[in-house]
């Protein structure tokens, strides 16, 4: 078994103006991260396989996680404010910037969640954090999670790795947040396939890069 990883910094924002936040870029802050509308923000990371690839040898996941460090997540607001901190793997490129809402409402990898479909996404997990009359303008506590994903094994030379946070300003009060960094953890074999099969494989990985399925 081989463990890969990735990393996302942590994510710090602050409001500017009503209903719209912006990147907070001191030094050693939200490094990776860019704003894909007023309330959400994403970090984009890939993760080459093309070493494996190079030797003929399928991917097989064991299993995918994703570790936070840090002291957590922390939001200034009042009680109700809360996000939503969504961490995808998938084995082709999302159109994040068009499709982030669907994502965010479906799912990815679901209907209506945007152009990918199971086979595509490996690993997907949904936290949401709010503040409760207890914790406003402290530590947000976890509200739920939800995780999905098909661990389908890829002969893909890459996987894209993709870190989607966004806010739901609800008091109309929240002034600033921050998502701790995270780790992406793969625990994976890889074993060479018979030519047939691994060719087959190969033609897969080609076609989930093309035009998803619709089914």
């Amino acid at each position: 078994m081989k463990t890969l990883v990735k990393y996302h910094n942590a994510l710090f924002i602050d409001r500017t103006n009503p209903g719209d936040f912006d990147l907070n870029t001191s030094p050693g802050y939200s490094q990776g991260w860019r704003k894909v509308d007023v309330t959400t923000f994403v970090s984009e990371r890939v993760l080459d396989l093309a070493g494996i690839a190079l030797e003929d040898e399928t991917v097989f996941f064991d299993g995918i996680t994703v570790q936070e460090g840090g002291i957590g997540n922390a939001i200034t607001g009042q009680a109700g404010d809360s996000f939503v901190v969504l961490d995808i793997v998938s084995s082709i490129p999302l159109d994040i910037d068009n499709d982030f809402g669907k994502i965010l409402l479906h799912g990815a990898g679901f209907p209506a969640g945007g152009k990918s479909n199971f086979d595509h996404i490996q690993y997907s997990r949904t936290n949401r954090f709010t503040l409760d009359l207890d914790t406003a303008a402290a530590f947000a506590f976890k509200a739920s999670s939800e995780q999905s994903g098909s661990l389908y094994p890829t002969a893909s030379d890459r996987l894209y790795i993709y870190r989607l946070v966004s806010v739901f300003d609800f008091s109309a009060a929240l002034t600033s947040m921050g998502v701790a960094s995270g780790r992406v953890v793969f625990a994976v074999n890889t074993k060479e396939e018979p030519t047939y099969q691994y060719l087959m494989r190969l033609k897969r990985s080609y076609d989930l890069q093309q035009e998803p399925d619709v089914d």
